[in-house]
């Protein structure tokens, strides 16, 4: 896989100085965890998930640029049709299993989102080694209390599978955004989670469960960021598991409206305010997002790429450190660097312009993001 694969050769040579890297799920855990991007989900009850990818579907046309998929059997899947959609579940994993190998070598990643270690328990018995052609399980809403039964039943997946599934914790519940029980929470699952890290591919987080414990949903010209009771949890969650020691991933919570292309193109609403909340999520320190269409997979991915004034003022703090530890200007003299204060955050650039690729000067983010939704449209008509 490789993000912005879109593109054509000349269009890269043109927009990068440095195009993005391949990866595939056996890619080094912090690389892959980075280069998620974009998660779509799709409810588990549909039956055409497999001939989908094996057809190349998630790849092209619509879900273009698409490097990660969630299979969801939770709030994607209603309780009626649940017992349905997990038959389904381990039909479709085994249809994949089944097929030729180089099939499934472009993509995308595949996880599984569960609702108890029980559940998953069930679809090792029903699926099998079918398991192994996913890269890892969410677990939903989280807690000091769940945790340990989820890890222990990934350990019983990835013996099934034959290969080791990463786990995707995902904190969504009241005691994590409640005020009163957060702080003791989320040190609870850190606590947890730091034992477990090398079985961690990201930390999740739900928006809207979040919101709906106020009965709160924000208008298309909203970003979650003006939630300001679930921006502060966000804040918190941050500031437990973004620290740069610990080297966790946290992924940006999901925006629930979403348009299509039209012709002419014009940004919508929906498509501005995305790609603002993204803008805000990269600020933030969150890597990735969780999507509910494919409309929002290349606005959350572009959101990461590397500007070349960004890259060179990394690569100088870098090439610095060890030997200097004083202030540089930086190559376009318009900042100061500082050698210590800023060598984890050149790392994690240097890490994100691998995965996402480095722009040539006077090229922005938004310009190649508007020339991919332009050729998309010229596609479709």
């Amino acid at each position: 896989m490789k993000h912005f694969d879109v593109l054509s050769k000349s269009d890269l040579k043109a927009f990068f100085k440095y195009s993005p890297a391949e990866f595939s799920r056996d890619t080094a855990r912090e690389t892959l965890g980075l280069a998620l991007g974009a998660a779509l989900y799709t409810p588990g009850s549909r039956q055409d998930i497999a001939s989908k990818i094996l057809g190349g579907n998630y790849r092209r046309g619509a879900f273009a640029g698409l490097a990660t998929l969630i299979i969801c059997l939770e709030d994607a899947v209603a309780d009626a049709e649940l017992v349905d959609a997990e038959k389904n579940v381990a039909e479709q994993l085994k249809r994949l299993d089944a097929a030729n190998s180089c099939q499934l070598t472009e993509g995308p990643a595949l996880f599984l989102r569960i609702r108890s270690a029980a559940q998953l328990d069930g679809l090792i018995a029903s699926a099998g080694k079918a398991l192994s052609i996913l890269t890892g399980i969410v677990f939903p809403k989280c807690d000091a209390e769940n945790l340990r039964a989820f890890f222990q039943a990934l350990d019983r997946a990835s013996e099934a599978a034959g290969r080791n599934l990463y786990a995707l914790p995902l904190l969504e519940t009241k005691e994590v955004l409640y005020a009163e029980t957060r702080q003791h929470t989320l040190k609870e699952i850190y606590g947890i989670l730091k034992e477990k890290a090398d079985r961690i591919l990201t930390v999740r987080v739900g928006a809207t469960d979040f919101s709906s414990l106020y009965g709160l949903r924000r208008p298309v010209e909203r970003t979650i960021y003006d939630v300001h009771v679930v921006r502060d949890c966000l804040v918190d969650i941050i500031n437990q598991f973004g620290r740069a020691e610990d080297g966790f991933i946290v992924s940006g919570p999901v925006y629930e409206h979403f348009s299509t292309v039209q012709f002419p193109f014009v940004a919508s609403e929906a498509e501005k305010t995305l790609w603002e909340e993204v803008q805000l999520d990269v600020l933030n320190g969150f890597k990735g997002k969780t999507c509910i269409h494919p409309s929002q997979i290349m606005t959350v991915n572009a959101g990461y790429m590397v500007t070349k004034e960004t890259y060179d003022d990394a690569s100088l703090i870098l090439a610095e450190s060890g030997k200097f530890n004083g202030i540089l200007q930086s190559p376009t003299r318009n900042k100061m660097n500082e050698v210590k204060p800023h060598l984890s955050w050149a790392r994690k650039i240097a890490a994100q312009a691998e995965v996402y690729g480095v722009l040539n000067e006077n090229f922005k983010p938004i310009d190649v993001l508007n020339h991919i939704r332009s050729n998309q449209l010229s596609t479709q008509l």
